[in-house]
């Protein structure tokens, strides 16, 4: 298997930020795989690729790389009908791919920079579409992008949301229950960090409730959320035009182009979300004496792969 090499600019990052020693690498993904073997309730994809997402996701911490794994599955047996992989082969699959709701484009912020992210919100009918199906659907994007996208899963991802097309049936289908799922997921299982979420063309009222919600955020979240409304300039200043589409006022690719390619990507991995159906977690099989943050005594490790090496 092995793992793809790094571009200079983007090792460094993940050298100084991601505590990541490449001449461990190797020992480092052995050490995880080790412990997954150990796990009876656990049948995990063993890609080395696979698996060095969560490790440079969880800044090669052991605990918590084996807390995000066992959640990765966990959650999938737990909320099926949002983290299920759909069949797709199915036609409503096919046809849900032609919405292009999550696109990640092309060009990275810079040679080591994040990966920025378009989430076209209220691209669909809820009246015939679920937020369970359109949950699912972004989990295979997911999937393909700890695989393949070392900017993303490194430097992590910019989100901009655009709600120019959210009605009120969109918002009804997301109810404080639905959000506590996705939200756990997001947070604890999936890898990949988020930098920082940009709403654009939001509705009348968006913002005032916005800002009621806002502080009962970690602060932390509170500081990577921005509102600019209308007001593309202001994003602009941030995310300069050439990384956005051209309908959005940017010089890329058009949303129409990018949903093909991502349309095509996400068929191109149809033999490997076929493979997704074996791996999962089997709760019965669980070791109930687990220990949270304590020492491995299988492995001899303390939460990390590593000592820190003090001069």
């Amino acid at each position: 298997m092995g793992i793809r090499p790094l571009p200079e600019a983007l090792q460094k990052v993940a050298i100084e930020e991601l505590n990541e020693d490449p001449k461990r690498v190797e020992a480092d993904l052995a050490t995880f795989k080790e412990w997954i073997l150990q796990q009876p309730h656990l049948k995990a994809r063993m890609d080395d690729q696979f698996l060095i997402a969560f490790l440079r996701g969880c800044k090669y911490s052991l605990e918590k790389a084996k807390a995000k794994l066992d959640n990765f599955y966990s959650l999938r047996e737990k909320y099926p009908e949002f983290l299920k992989r759909p069949n797709l082969e199915d036609s409503k699959v096919r046809e849900l791919l032609k919405l292009g709701i999550v696109l990640y484009l092309p060009e990275p912020m810079s040679e080591s920079g994040p990966r920025l992210v378009l989430v076209r919100n209220g691209a669909y009918d809820p009246s015939k579409v679920s937020f369970g199906e359109l949950a699912q659907m972004r989990q295979l994007v997911s999937d393909i992008v700890m695989m393949e996208d070392d900017y993303a899963v490194v430097s992590g991802i910019i989100f901009v949301m655009d709600f120019s097309q959210v009605g009120a049936s969109h918002l009804f289908q997301v109810s404080p229950s639905v959000m506590r799922k996705v939200s756990q997921y997001s947070e604890q299982a999936l890898p990949l960090r988020v930098k920082a979420s940009h709403f654009i063309d939001t509705p009348p009222g968006f913002e005032p409730v916005f800002n009621l919600i806002k502080p009962i955020l970690p602060e932390k979240i509170q500081n990577r959320l921005f509102v600019h409304g209308g007001k593309r300039e202001e994003l602009f200043k941030i995310i300069p035009k050439k990384f956005l589409p051209k309908d959005y006022g940017g010089e890329g690719k058009s949303v129409q182009e990018l949903i093909d390619y991502w349309e095509e990507k996400i068929l191109s991995y149809m033999e490997f979300f076929k493979e997704e159906n074996q791996y999962g977690a089997d709760e019965s099989k669980r070791i109930k004496e687990e220990t949270t943050n304590q020492a491995d005594t299988s492995l001899g490790l303390v939460g990390s792969f590593r000592k820190l090496v003090v001069d």
